[in-house]
């Protein structure tokens, strides 16, 4: 009996006020429909539960019993889905949050230090990883990762960061090495490489000329961050993402070069991703509202090693903590 639940309630009603239209009133229904699910009840449990005569409708010693037990249920019913709406809105419990290590940052550090700050009670979770995320299937309810990490479907994915790729060697490469100052100058040069990256890479040049250039990489890793610190170790030429080097470029420790190109077929954009939208949990809807308020999307153009490397405008791409 798929209608159990309204039937019973139309039922107390009845039982309450002796008439079934005194009932159909009260609930704006219409007598015959309150007739009906009195009627289906029965015939569902195989019972009188209810007298008719003239005057009023009085329940029969069945019906005493199992008007009883029906407010006891839906009293429980009510009760039980209280407590779920408010466990939903609350902010409370474990929060386990999927994390691309390249961009773990001192901002994003201050994203997590903040949040746990307002929600005392939540239990931060944090991974941080550069392989594939299955969301749902991991257990995580937040990710900061980037898109091609994504694998779980139905989720809602909003972009923080897009960043280009640059090419970036320390200082003390560079002594040894004539700096690159176009696209095909780099094949006489150590690359460092990032496995999942491009391997020939369009350039885009000062008057729109498009370079299409294969790299051969003698050394590839699968972290972007132990690229970069190949790079700083001067083992060669890295193509990182603007995020992750900007510091770097900011105090010196790397160089851009071939800085009047840049790549047009390999960047990353990094996302904030989570369950689909509908009843999202009370400690997720605060992260994401407090994810989505401090990061912002600036122009995370490098400073270029013609013009002072050390403008220090880009920072990796969260802002306004």
């Amino acid at each position: 009996m798929n209608h159990l639940f309204s039937a019973m309630r139309v039922f107390l009603k009845v039982a309450d006020t002796h008439h079934f239209s005194h009932a159909a009133n009260q609930l704006n229904l219409s007598p015959s429909l309150v007739t009906r699910y009195v009627g289906d009840l029965e015939s569902h449990l195989g019972v009188k539960l209810l007298q008719r005569s003239t005057r009023k409708t009085v329940l029969t010693e069945i019906g005493v019993r199992y008007a009883e037990g029906c407010r006891a249920l839906l009293t429980g019913l009510a009760e039980i889905e209280s407590r779920a709406t408010q466990e939903s809105s609350r902010i409370a419990g474990d929060l386990n949050v999927v994390v691309l290590h390249s961009v773990m940052s001192p901002e994003l550090a201050g994203l997590f230090a903040d949040y746990q700050a307002r929600h005392p009670d939540v239990s931060l979770h944090i991974t941080l990883t550069e392989s594939e995320v299955d969301l749902l299937g991991g257990g995580f309810d937040v990710g900061i990762v980037a898109d091609t990490m994504i694998t779980s479907v139905s989720v809602v994915s909003r972009t923080l960061v897009h960043a280009s790729l640059v090419a970036v060697a320390s200082p003390a490469y560079l002594l040894n090495a004539a700096t690159p100052r176009r696209p095909v100058d780099l094949a006489a040069h150590r690359i460092v490489g990032l496995a999942a990256s491009a391997r020939a890479y369009r350039w885009a040049g000062p008057n729109g000329t498009i370079d299409a250039i294969a790299l051969d990489a003698p050394i590839t890793v699968n972290s972007a961050l132990m690229q970069r610190q190949l790079a700083l170790a001067g083992s060669g030429i890295a193509l990182l993402p603007e995020y992750v080097v900007a510091n770097d470029l900011r105090i010196g420790t790397l160089t851009r070069v071939v800085d009047d190109y840049r790549i047009v077929n390999d960047s990353v954009t990094v996302s904030l991703v989570y369950p689909g939208r509908e009843f999202l949990p009370g400690k997720v809807r605060a992260f994401v509202d407090l994810a989505t308020a401090r990061f912002r999307l600036p122009s995370l153009a490098v400073p270029r090693s013609s013009a002072a490397v050390h403008a220090g405008a880009a920072i990796a791409a969260i802002a306004d903590a």
